[in-house]
């Protein structure tokens, strides 16, 4: 009972922090094309790995109990520290995809629509799997998986491409660079 209120309250300043950052970084957006200094390195990689139920099935295979809660709550810990990174990269684009909405050309300012969209997406889906991974952290035996975070990281970086390329033709291949 009492865990039940404790996650329900993570939950909540979760979202309180993710509301006051969705706002904060809205308010402070830049319009040059250059994200390199704001965004985060996300490796999607190693993100994928340590969220991979087969190496987790192997791990747990293979170690005693004990020690796979310790391996287990270092990947989590890890893993969160990546969710982390995608939830401020989805404000950053946020930002750009607003700062674009504005735009006279029809085409960047579908394309900013559009992002927006993804980007507020990615980061409530972010809320949610972080407050999973804590869940994780705090009872490794539990079985559910922060599955799609990826794919759906990458879908919202291709937007953010296109978005560059329309508005930044000459340097289209900064913005994939920094993501």
């Amino acid at each position: 009972m009492i865990m039940g209120y404790a996650v329900i309250v993570l939950a909540i300043a979760e979202l309180m922090l993710f509301a006051w950052k969705t706002i904060s970084r809205a308010r402070a957006g830049r319009g040059d094309g250059d994200l390199s200094p704001q965004v985060k390195s996300v490796d999607l990689e190693a993100f994928h790995n340590l969220t991979d139920p087969e190496e987790e099935e192997f791990l747990r295979q293979r170690l005693e109990p004990t020690g796979f809660k310790m391996i287990q709550r270092e990947r989590l810990r890890a893993a969160i520290e990546y969710v982390g990174g995608v939830s401020h990269n989805a404000g950053v684009l946020l930002s750009l995809g607003q700062n674009a909405r504005q735009s006279p050309d029809p085409a960047i300012a579908e394309a900013g629509r559009r992002l927006v969209d993804e980007a507020l997406r990615l980061r409530l889906y972010s809320s949610l799997t972080m407050c999973k991974l804590w869940i994780r952290y705090l009872f490794p035996d539990t079985e559910f998986q922060p599955s799609g975070i990826v794919d759906r990281y990458q879908h919202v970086t291709e937007g953010a491409v296109r978005l560059g390329r329309l508005q930044y033709p000459e340097r289209g291949g900064l913005l994939s660079r920094a993501l």
